[in-house]
């Protein structure tokens, strides 16, 4: 398993049976039409997108023993991703060498159950000669990991560029540096943390949960301040915070299960971590946040220079506390993402914002579903006249500790003149 690229070369050629290398690369009878003729229109720019990273053979052997079995891998693989709300699945090298027909049979099955796929292009491969492959094979975009054109997805049923997705990875850079300070450290470095948080460009990014590749998945843990309960607690506000600023998701393999908060296990998955709470809550909030990333109109790129975002507080560094807005084109059902990074609850916190009426609570990574306090607000909170931020309505809300909270606009309170 160490010697990678043998491992899946070796397997390659002697998966699904049916496959022979020298087989005519026409003789595969595709059933994916329906999401060929979407594609375009997923791809298009309208569409939330959020992606799964793995490998393929470290995946697989952290369920079965190897060779490798593509077939298999799939059957596992697709519902497992789907029913965890991703989109795509952004897949190694490897399958590049696997047979014509064992990876339009994966490809296949990744299409009927709605989930795309991207592969990382090897360095070996011309970029004309990979592109020549992802049309016959039906993939569904290349990822240049590591370089600065990032993601690009395919439209329709040919290998034109439809969308780029550029990686943004200051933010995560940012965040990590924030959350290894004590309070004072936050305190002092908080407006060069909102200047990361902030987006730069109208166009739509990706913003990842990728461990460094070079360290062991659990070395996550060891740079954060505070002990195991603030850990959880800054990941789950960590991953709420990515899901609600603007730009596209990613995650590795792993961070769903919060294997970056446990110990640098050999295997690149440690399935039994999900019998402990917290893990298990790790996996259900990122569940949950692909729902409402698709849901949540507010959560979805909006095509202007803002990117339908606006800072509502960006200057409480004695709180550690930040509050944005994201709105829809409408102008309906915006949304509030609030953060707290002190392991304290703020009672009546309060803050301006942009309609009158009530906040409904919908997400809050505190819960006990995520392994959390509970500390939260019901159902939500309703708008006072009391001017604050700059706004003439303002919501007194109660903040758990290290966590965030997302709270839609959901009644309408017509304002006093």
């Amino acid at each position: 398993m160490n010697d990678q690229d043998g491992t899946l070369t070796r397997t390659a050629s002697s998966v699904g049976g049916s496959a022979d290398e020298g087989e005519a690369e026409d003789a595969w009878s595709w059933d994916d039409g329906d999401w060929m003729r979407s594609r375009a229109g997923r791809h298009g720019g309208d569409m939330p997108l959020s992606l799964y990273r793995l490998c393929g053979v470290d995946w697989y052997a952290s369920r079965f023993p190897l060779p490798l079995n593509w077939n298999q891998l799939a059957q596992e693989l697709v519902p497992y991703v789907a029913d965890l709300g991703f989109t795509h699945i952004v897949l190694d090298e490897g399958i590049v060498a696997v047979p014509y027909a064992v990876v339009c049979q994966f490809v296949e099955t990744c299409h009927v159950a709605g989930v795309g796929v991207v592969v990382q292009r090897p360095a070996s491969m011309s970029e004309t000669e990979f592109l020549e492959w992802c049309q016959r094979c039906h993939l569904d975009g290349i990822d240049e990991h590591g370089r600065d054109s990032g993601c690009r997805l395919f439209g329709s049923d040919t290998v034109g560029t439809t969308l780029t997705l550029h990686r943004r990875p200051r933010w995560q850079v940012a965040s990590a540096d924030y959350l290894a300070l004590g309070p004072t450290g936050r305190h002092l470095r908080h407006r060069d943390w909102v200047e990361a948080l902030t987006p730069r460009a109208s166009s739509r990014g990706l913003l990842e949960q990728v461990p460094d590749e070079g360290s062991a998945l659990g070395q996550w843990r060891q740079t954060v301040h505070g002990d195991d309960w603030q850990r959880f607690a800054a990941f789950r506000a960590c991953l709420a915070l990515m899901w609600a600023l603007p730009g596209d998701k990613q995650v590795a393999m792993g961070v769903e299960l919060g294997q970056v908060l446990a110990g640098p296990w050999e295997a690149p998955l440690h399935w039994p971590l999900l019998f402990e709470t917290r893990h298990a809550g790790m996996l259900r909030l990122v569940a949950d946040l692909n729902r409402l990333y698709v849901n949540e109109p507010a959560l979805q790129i909006r095509a202007d220079e803002s990117l339908g975002f606006e800072w509502l507080v960006d200057d409480d560094s004695d709180n550690s506390v930040v509050v944005f807005a994201r709105h829809t084109e409408s102008g309906h059902a915006s949304m509030i993402c609030l953060c707290n990074f002190q392991a304290c609850v703020h009672y009546r916190y309060r803050f301006g914002v942009t309609g009158a009426g009530r906040w409904r609570e919908i997400l809050n990574s505190d819960s006990v579903f995520y392994g959390g306090s509970n500390v939260g607000n019901g159902h939500g909170a309703t708008t006072e006249a009391i001017p604050s931020h700059g706004h003439a309505q303002s919501l007194a809300v109660t903040v758990p500790p290290m966590a965030a909270l997302y709270l839609r606009h959901e009644t309408w309170f017509e304002e006093a003149p």
